[in-house]
Protein backbone atom coordinates (compact mmCIF):
# COMPACT_ATOMS: atom_id res chain seq x y z
CA UNK A 1 0.00 0.00 0.00
CA UNK A 2 3.03 2.18 0.98
CA UNK A 3 4.44 1.63 -2.54
CA UNK A 4 1.11 2.28 -3.97
CA UNK A 5 0.36 5.51 -2.43
CA UNK A 6 3.88 7.26 -3.72
CA UNK A 7 3.52 5.89 -7.08
CA UNK A 8 -0.24 7.92 -7.17
CA UNK A 9 1.38 11.42 -5.56
CA UNK A 10 3.92 11.28 -8.88
CA UNK A 11 1.50 10.36 -11.25
CA UNK A 12 -0.24 13.31 -9.53
CA UNK A 13 2.29 15.57 -9.48
CA UNK A 14 3.45 15.01 -13.09
CA UNK A 15 0.02 15.49 -14.29
CA UNK A 16 -0.35 19.42 -15.22
CA UNK A 17 -1.80 21.62 -17.20
CA UNK A 18 -0.58 22.47 -20.89
CA UNK A 19 -0.72 26.36 -20.74
CA UNK A 20 -2.78 27.78 -23.15
CA UNK A 21 -0.77 29.63 -25.87
CA UNK A 22 -0.88 33.85 -26.40
CA UNK A 23 -2.65 34.75 -29.58
CA UNK A 24 -1.85 38.61 -29.93
CA UNK A 25 -4.81 40.18 -33.08
CA UNK A 26 -3.26 41.49 -36.03
CA UNK A 27 -5.67 43.31 -38.46
CA UNK A 28 -5.03 43.71 -42.47
CA UNK A 29 -3.26 47.00 -42.84
CA UNK A 30 -5.65 49.81 -43.85
CA UNK A 31 -3.09 51.24 -46.78
CA UNK A 32 -0.24 49.85 -48.52
CA UNK A 33 -1.93 46.03 -49.35
CA UNK A 34 -4.44 45.50 -51.89
CA UNK A 35 -5.32 42.14 -52.93
CA UNK A 36 -5.56 43.02 -56.67
CA UNK A 37 -4.23 45.73 -58.01
CA UNK A 38 -4.31 49.33 -56.82
CA UNK A 39 -8.06 50.26 -56.90
CA UNK A 40 -7.11 53.97 -58.11
CA UNK A 41 -4.89 52.68 -60.73
CA UNK A 42 -5.22 56.10 -63.25
CA UNK A 43 -4.66 58.90 -60.07
CA UNK A 44 -1.93 57.38 -58.66
CA UNK A 45 0.20 55.57 -61.55
CA UNK A 46 3.08 53.44 -59.72
CA UNK A 47 5.61 51.38 -61.07
CA UNK A 48 5.71 47.07 -60.52
CA UNK A 49 9.34 46.94 -58.84
CA UNK A 50 9.25 43.12 -57.78
CA UNK A 51 7.66 40.06 -55.78
CA UNK A 52 8.21 40.31 -52.00
CA UNK A 53 7.62 36.92 -49.59
CA UNK A 54 7.26 36.12 -45.66
CA UNK A 55 6.20 33.57 -43.49
CA UNK A 56 4.83 33.36 -40.44
CA UNK A 57 4.61 29.97 -38.25
CA UNK A 58 2.21 30.23 -35.52
CA UNK A 59 1.08 27.63 -32.26
CA UNK A 60 -2.26 26.22 -33.88
CA UNK A 61 -2.83 24.62 -30.35
CA UNK A 62 -5.45 27.19 -29.11
CA UNK A 63 -8.47 25.21 -27.50
CA UNK A 64 -10.77 28.44 -27.89
CA UNK A 65 -9.78 29.24 -31.58
CA UNK A 66 -10.66 27.75 -34.57
CA UNK A 67 -8.00 27.26 -37.38
CA UNK A 68 -9.81 29.94 -39.82
CA UNK A 69 -9.47 32.50 -36.78
CA UNK A 70 -6.17 31.86 -36.42
CA UNK A 71 -5.78 31.59 -39.98
CA UNK A 72 -7.16 34.87 -41.05
CA UNK A 73 -5.01 36.47 -37.59
CA UNK A 74 -1.81 35.05 -39.04
CA UNK A 75 -2.25 36.23 -42.42
CA UNK A 76 -2.74 39.61 -41.07
CA UNK A 77 0.72 39.65 -39.38
CA UNK A 78 2.22 38.35 -42.87
CA UNK A 79 0.59 41.07 -44.69
CA UNK A 80 1.93 43.62 -42.37
CA UNK A 81 5.53 42.20 -42.70
CA UNK A 82 4.58 42.17 -46.59
CA UNK A 83 4.27 45.53 -46.61
CA UNK A 84 7.86 46.52 -43.81
CA UNK A 85 9.97 44.07 -46.37
CA UNK A 86 8.40 45.86 -49.45
CA UNK A 87 9.69 49.06 -47.81
CA UNK A 88 13.33 48.15 -46.27
CA UNK A 89 14.01 46.33 -48.99
CA UNK A 90 12.77 47.68 -52.40
CA UNK A 91 11.89 51.14 -51.05
CA UNK A 92 8.51 50.38 -52.33
CA UNK A 93 5.14 52.32 -51.27
CA UNK A 94 3.08 49.27 -50.95
CA UNK A 95 2.08 45.58 -52.28
CA UNK A 96 -0.69 44.29 -54.64
CA UNK A 97 -1.68 41.31 -55.93
CA UNK A 98 -1.32 39.81 -52.42
CA UNK A 99 -1.76 36.07 -52.48
CA UNK A 100 -1.23 33.16 -49.99
CA UNK A 101 0.62 30.21 -51.39
CA UNK A 102 0.25 27.06 -50.52
CA UNK A 103 2.86 23.94 -51.45
CA UNK A 104 1.54 20.33 -51.94
CA UNK A 105 3.28 17.23 -51.32
CA UNK A 106 3.78 16.80 -55.42
CA UNK A 107 5.93 19.55 -55.35
CA UNK A 108 3.05 21.39 -57.11
CA UNK A 109 2.30 25.12 -55.48
CA UNK A 110 -0.97 27.38 -55.44
CA UNK A 111 -1.80 31.04 -55.37
CA UNK A 112 -5.23 31.91 -53.21
CA UNK A 113 -6.59 35.49 -52.91
CA UNK A 114 -7.63 34.28 -48.93
CA UNK A 115 -5.59 33.27 -46.35
CA UNK A 116 -4.68 29.07 -46.73
CA UNK A 117 -2.08 28.26 -44.00
CA UNK A 118 -0.87 24.34 -43.45
CA UNK A 119 -1.05 23.07 -39.90
CA UNK A 120 0.77 19.66 -38.97
CA UNK A 121 -1.10 19.54 -35.31
CA UNK A 122 0.72 22.01 -33.07
CA UNK A 123 2.00 24.41 -36.06
CA UNK A 124 0.65 26.18 -38.48
CA UNK A 125 1.95 28.36 -41.37
CA UNK A 126 1.19 30.79 -43.68
CA UNK A 127 3.25 32.32 -46.61
CA UNK A 128 2.31 35.01 -48.45
CA UNK A 129 3.43 36.72 -51.44
CA UNK A 130 3.08 40.29 -53.18
CA UNK A 131 3.94 42.73 -55.91
CA UNK A 132 5.78 45.73 -54.85
CA UNK A 133 4.95 49.10 -56.00
CA UNK A 134 6.45 52.51 -55.79
CA UNK A 135 3.81 55.26 -56.82
CA UNK A 136 5.18 57.65 -59.69
CA UNK A 137 6.02 61.51 -58.75
CA UNK A 138 3.61 63.76 -59.87
CA UNK A 139 4.67 65.93 -63.50
CA UNK A 140 5.51 69.30 -63.15
CA UNK A 141 3.88 71.75 -65.52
Amino acid sequence: MNRLSILIFFMLLGCGTIPTPKMTPHHFPKTGAYAEDHPTDSEHPYDKLGVVRTKVNFSSLHPDRDDDELCRNYYNKAVNDLIKRAKTELKGDGVINVRSVVFYMDGSSNLYTSPECSDDGTEGQILVQGRVIRYKKPKKQ
